[in-house]
């Protein structure tokens, strides 16, 4: 929850606990201690919380009734203050809250809640939110009521109940609440289906909700047809000529994004066939085929050889985009080689888009580049997500001490610190090395323990029975490795008292087939892959068999690239929409797809572990 919610709710629920006096039944409770409530009411107000908390436990130990319940209650409000959410959840269960106002009990629910939240447990938090009765809830526990709700929402993805959680707020908010909760709205109206949006939208014209659901109607309807989506809005600002919504929240749908007519006559395809990037670009090639002849579509495919000058570094990648213009194809697909790339970003203007199947810059936002690829930084914030489906919030990370590790482990700690995550430690091992035993016990704090053995010893004066234990504060490991390597490193992270610590790495620690008697030693490691790993996930996809098929010796190993190329052909048709919003996505054969403002296409992968050797999808539950 975000501080200023924290700080309404402190407010609120002093005011309502310092409002409510003693019960005269001399049963139920006794005279406070008013030296004691004031200390705590000074140590909270000097921000010292824990103190503050600790006082209050002390009063509640010598009252009973409603007083002790109060003073309970005050003492999980002051450790949640000082976020110490065990000692906040311990003092919130000693509250008998049947003995507390409507109002208090309220508080009470409300608190427990956004403890839960804060541990990750999100249907515990709704359940706890269920059962308020807002119709005995003030404004300010209405909106926060609301807001945890909405935060749950979305925590697990009910677009729906989202966004009525945000119209409801949308009655109770100041104006400059507005914006933000605006924002909030359309992401979650952006991320249900047209067909949700039409099947629940609230009310009729000119009401308000309703006014939200028929935008985000015709935006996620129309997206894939700029024509027809112009036509949609005129017609919603006649139905809802007052409506609150801010024209900036859906004019960029109709300013950026691609313009690709619905029937495409041709596609460019700019692909090196030699060089370094030869290999991949024959198997890119093969994917873009394959896809293209499974639909049977008539729009014919142009192959523009891309080359490097060896002497001066210089692409001819302009001159081919240029006769790709002069053709007048619809869109390009490639170039692959980043150096490629960069000459398309420098350029001016580009008349007509690019996906190119590589990725120069997260940053770089220029109309009609969009930068699609096997980027390891998607497998890095998909582990990170991944680790917080599962609950975890403390991680420690072993990486190669090269630019590859770093940059993946750079990635993993940006998306891990953004979920609200922890890196308590990372180390770096050499691949050149087999012996990892120096690098993993200084990361599982292995040393330290030795250290504190030979302390004690010495000053005993005698030998004692030592077993090294590693620092129990850790919830996994996320490990960089590529396959060979990983291979040492799973069996070394065991013997070295992982025990049941989950280990979490990218792709890169699979070969991409099958080789039980190898990945033996991958047993219970977790990764996330793309769905064309996993054949199950790809039985019906006819471009899949067909190239499965047609290159039965080499398909495992260059899978990825057969994927990148289909996806890449049948993103096409899609891109007006995903261009257009960043919640939209297409699932392929790389993983779920979307594209974030800056043109770049990110892929989210399937979850999967290693049992006996083989390689298992697993389910992902939102906690």
């Amino acid at each position: 929850m975000k501080l200023s919610i924290r700080l309404i709710f402190v407010t609120v629920l002093l005011v309502t606990l310092n409002a409510c006096g003693p019960v005269s039944d001399p049963t139920r409770m006794t005279t406070a201690d008013t030296a004691l409530e004031t200390q705590a009411v000074i140590a909270e107000q000097s921000g010292d919380y824990n103190a503050a908390g600790q006082f209050y436990l002390e009063l509640a130990t010598s009252t009973v009734g409603q007083l002790q319940a109060q003073s309970y209650l005050r003492a999980a409000l002051a450790f949640w203050q000082a976020k110490d959410d065990l000692l906040s959840s311990d003092s919130l269960s000693k509250v008998q809250r049947q003995v507390l106002s409507a109002a208090q009990q309220i508080d009470a629910a409300i608190l427990e809640a956004e403890i839960a939240q804060f541990r990750q447990q999100t249907e515990q938090s709704l359940t706890s939110l269920a059962n308020i009765d807002l119709n005995k809830a003030s404004k300010a526990q209405t909106i926060q009521v609301l807001t945890l709700r909405a935060n749950a929402y979305q925590i697990t993805e009910n677009w729906l109940e989202k966004a009525n959680s945000h119209l409801a707020l949308a009655k109770l908010l100041s104006d400059d609440q507005q914006a933000q909760n605006q924002v909030d709205l359309w992401q979650a109206l952006t991320s249900l289906t047209p067909q949700a949006l039409d099947l629940f939208n609230p009310g009729i014209p000119p009401a308000v909700d309703s006014g939200w659901f028929a935008l985000a109607y015709a935006i996620t309807a129309y997206q894939n047809n700029p024509e027809a989506l112009l036509v949609a809005l005129e017609d919603w600002k006649r139905n809802y000529p007052n409506h609150p919504a801010d024209p900036a929240l859906y004019q960029k749908s109709i300013e950026s994004g691609t313009q690709l007519p619905q029937q495409l006559a041709d596609i460019a395809i700019l692909l090196p066939s030699t060089g370094p990037y030869a290999e991949a670009a024959a198997a890119i090639k093969q994917g873009i085929i394959a896809a293209h002849y499974s639909q049977n579509s008539p729009t014919k495919l142009h192959f523009f050889d891309v080359e490097t000058d060896t002497g001066t570094g210089q692409s001819n990648v302009w001159q081919r985009y240029q006769q790709a213009i002069a053709m007048q194809a619809s869109i390009v697909i490639g170039p692959l080689s980043k150096e490629s790339i960069q000459t398309l970003v420098d350029a001016d203007t580009l008349d007509i888009p690019v996906l190119a199947l590589n990725r120069v810059s997260n940053t770089i936002h220029k109309n009609n580049l969009f930068q699609f690829g096997l980027a390891p930084e998607d497998d890095a914030t998909t582990a990170a997500d991944f680790a917080l489906n599962q609950g975890y919030s403390r991680a420690v990370i072993l990486s190669p001490q090269n630019e590859w590790g770093k940059r993946i482990a750079s990635a993993f700690s940006d998306k891990w610190i953004a979920n609200g995550g922890t890196v308590l430690k990372e180390a770096f091992y050499q691949e050149a090395d087999n012996d990892f035993s120096t690098t993993i016990t200084s990361l599982f704090g292995l040393d330290a323990s030795q250290q504190r053995y030979q302390a004690l010893k010495q000053r005993l004066g005698q030998s004692l029975e030592f077993e090294p234990r590693r620092r129990q504060d850790i919830d996994f490991v996320f490990l960089i490795a590529r396959s060979s390597k990983a291979r040492q490193l799973m069996p070394q992270l065991k013997f070295h008292r992982s025990g049941s610590l989950p280990i979490i790495a990218t792709s890169h620690a699979y070969a991409g087939f099958a080789n039980s008697q190898q990945d033996i030693d991958l047993n219970d490691l977790k990764i996330n892959d793309i769905p064309w790993i996993f054949e199950q996930s790809a039985a019906n996809d006819p471009a899949y068999l067909a190239l499965n098929n047609n290159n039965d010796a080499n398909f495992n190993s260059i899978v990825r690239l057969y994927a990148l190329g289909a996806d890449a052909y049948r993103l096409i048709p899609k891109l007006n929409g995903l261009s257009r919003s960043p919640s939209t996505t297409f699932n392929g054969a790389t993983g779920e797809l979307s594209i974030n403002e800056n043109g770049q296409i990110y892929r989210k992968m399937l979850p999967a572990t290693f049992v006996n050797g083989v390689i298992k999808p697993i389910a992902i539950t939102n906690q």
